[in-house]
């Protein structure tokens, strides 16, 4: 598994993980894993990177510059002045050795690992997308670009083209009272 960062918040509904790495935090809808014993999973839903002191704003450094890439040159102090994070919703957790798609009775630790998910976590995720109606019913920005963002994602990682369908299907079943919104998901799935 690839080790992305350490939990530096977290609650019963979502975990924040600075990067161990500037601009390496994985893609929305991503699923991730924090801590190696009662594992927690949740979908990536927003990611930032920004000043590590934050009465301290970064400030511009390439107006002389002909290529962006030469400004870590010219001021390699940015790697450790800068961090990058990503929250990450609950959306699941390993109870008695199966993964349970709710939420978790007790949040990660602060300083658990988080990596990516296995292939086999995906695939349990991916069979049953019904854990993202939370995530549909919720006020969380951008909610649908997250839901998209991760069947993609899974699509990527199983390669099928009967997920595709049957996520389609699931998904109108969620907003069989919201066709508008329905039909937006559905133009953005178009792969």
């Amino acid at each position: 598994m690839t080790r992305l960062g350490e939990i530096i918040e977290s609650n019963t509904n979502e975990f924040i993980t600075q990067c161990y790495d500037l601009y390496s935090a994985p893609p929305l809808g991503t699923i991730v894993k924090a801590s190696q014993s009662d594992s927690v999973f949740g979908i990536v839903s927003y990611s930032q990177t920004l000043g590590l002191d934050p009465t301290r704003r970064p400030i511009p450094r390439g107006k002389d510059l002909d290529d962006e890439s030469e400004i870590y040159s010219a001021n390699p102090q940015l790697n450790q002045l800068l961090t990058t994070e990503f929250k990450s919703i609950i959306v699941g957790h390993h109870y008695q050795g199966e993964i349970k798609l709710f939420l978790s009775p007790t949040p990660p630790k602060i300083h658990s690992f988080v990596n990516k998910s296995s292939h086999e976590d995906i695939i349990k995720f991916s069979q049953h997308i019904e854990f993202l109606e939370p995530i549909i019913n919720s006020n969380q920005p951008q909610s649908d670009d997250i839901v998209v963002s991760f069947i993609k994602y899974a699509y990527d990682e199983i390669n099928d083209n009967r997920f595709i369908k049957e996520s389609s299907r699931k998904l109108a079943s969620m907003l069989k009272h919201d066709t508008y919104r329905l039909n937006s998901i559905l133009r953005k799935l178009k792969l």
